[in-house]
């Protein structure tokens, strides 16, 4: 079996799967996505490759390289479908909504002056998130309305037209958030990471720690729902504890697990290619 794994950087997650699958048997092919010759009109260079794992942490770069290996007839994990609906957080939300899965209560604004008037319904503090970005990075508390209006003011005048469509997000402060690690039908790991000292976010990739958690049914169901919401095979499932409730926040459709695996033990790569093995 021959996998491609494109990349637009190789990092501890593909060194591992690339690893795994030399143990395994299984040929891997590293493409970087940066340096691929896409000829929409056919694919005959990659005529041996029997599957596609997409990696790249590049939105644009994932998704239209697996738009046009699709076209050709190529499988590619996770899809363009799930790599556009994970990659978007208004997609996302509505997406699970459409499921019915919980989800922190969101506003979605196209002006300045209608931003306002929905953070006066969510209350403050509550979040200021892109549409597209990973790592937590454009995200921004907005604590009270003088800073509101501040950061809204600046995305106005220096933000992109996406920049320019408010997602917001009431602001659930449980000190901690929990990852789900999902390959295809099987909820293989989870994590508790807790806030950065000083910080109000739980990015593991920013420095919060990360313990295990036990996946209980209500949280291995509730993953496998998101997962199939958003179209996702191999997929990162952020939840929010809110009382006795779990709220699904994201799906990451190029999820990270350095640090899962860290935390539990669990070999994910070896999951991985397992299931990979299962779809050629």
């Amino acid at each position: 079996m021959n996998i491609g794994l494109i990349y637009n950087q190789i990092s501890w997650e593909e060194k591992a799967i690339i690893e795994e699958a030399k143990k395994q048997g299984i040929e891997i092919h590293p493409y970087d996505s940066r340096k691929m010759l896409l000829k929409i009109q056919d694919g005959e260079e990659f005529s041996e490759i029997d599957l596609f794992l997409q990696r790249c942490l590049s939105y644009t770069k994932g998704l239209y390289s697996t738009t046009i290996l699709e076209s050709q007839g190529f499988r590619v994990i996770n899809s363009a479908e799930c790599q556009e609906i994970c990659g978007n957080k208004l997609k996302t939300s509505v997406a699970l909504n459409r499921f019915g899965i919980s989800t922190p209560t969101t506003y979605v604004t196209f002006s300045f002056e209608s931003a306002l008037k929905a953070l006066e319904e969510l209350g403050y503090p509550a979040i200021l998130k892109p549409l597209i970005g990973s790592w937590g990075r454009l995200v921004a508390i907005l604590k009270d309305e003088q800073s509101a209006k501040a950061i809204l003011e600046s995305r106005e005048v220096l933000g992109s037209f996406l920049h320019k469509v408010y997602y917001l997000q009431e602001f659930i402060n449980s000190g901690r958030d929990i990852r789900v690690f999902v390959v295809g039908e099987s909820a293989v790991a989870a994590m508790y990471r807790y806030l950065i000292p000083g910080d109000w976010r739980s990015n593991a990739t920013i420095g919060a720690k990360a313990d295990p958690c036990e996946i209980t049914p209500e949280m291995e169901d509730l993953a496998l729902k998101a997962a199939a919401a958003t179209k996702g095979e191999i997929v990162g499932v952020d939840f929010f504890e809110k009382e006795d409730q779990l709220l699904v926040n994201e799906v990451n459709h190029a999820p990270g697990f350095r640090h899962i695996v860290l935390a539990t033990g669990v070999n994910i790569a070896e999951k991985i290619v397992e299931y990979l093995k299962t779809c050629g």
